[in-house]
């Protein structure tokens, strides 16, 4: 049984491992990457924890290379502004990272599938939440613009990965939150 269990698990990662292998950015470039993006767009299976509609608004991330980790500063709407700062370590695949998040709330592994540096990227992510694993794609975007060709893009690619329409949420064009990026982080 336990021998089974620990073949189990090895199929598991490695296929978890071919995964991300298979949807990786193969020249992926952190120093491009880094700087100021909004978060306009995300998707999300349906029956995951919802969110408060009002809560549904354009938050943003800093993202900087500091002794070769990576410095993220987020700010986001919950029932008031958070900004919040983590450490996010870079992975072997290239374009991955883990966010470690204090205070027991676990961390987040993160994906960068498609990014063109300049206007767009979307970016899959995974965590557990009450002992329930979940996922949440999201698309940023360096201007608060509506850019059709970075949602068609991040649709394209939400659906490749099992998203349907009513997965797809806009958040409302609020920068309440994240004008707190704009100045020096």
């Amino acid at each position: 049984m336990e021998g089974s269990m620990i073949l189990a698990l090895l199929v598991l990662c490695t296929g978890l491992a071919a995964g991300s292998e298979e949807h990786a950015i193969k020249d992926f470039d952190f120093s491009k990457f880094a700087g100021l993006w909004y978060e306009i767009c995300f998707a999300m299976k349906a029956g995951a924890p919802a969110k408060d509609p009002e809560a549904e608004k354009i938050g943003g991330v800093v993202l900087q290379l500091e002794n070769g980790s990576l410095i993220l500063t987020a700010a986001h709407y919950e029932d008031h502004c958070v900004v919040e700062k983590t450490t996010a370590t870079k992975k072997v695949v290239p374009g991955t990272f883990t966010i470690i998040r204090e205070g027991g709330k676990g961390n987040k592994e993160v994906q960068v599938l498609s990014t063109d540096y300049k206007t767009y990227a979307v970016m899959d992510i995974h965590f557990m939440m009450d002992n329930v694993s979940h996922q949440v794609m999201k698309l940023y975007s360096r201007s608060l613009d509506h850019n059709e060709k970075a949602l068609e893009k991040f649709h394209e690619v939400a659906q490749e990965h099992g998203f349907k329409e009513p997965d797809f949420h806009l958040l409302k064009n609020d920068t309440a939150c994240v004008t707190a990026l704009q100045g020096p982080v």
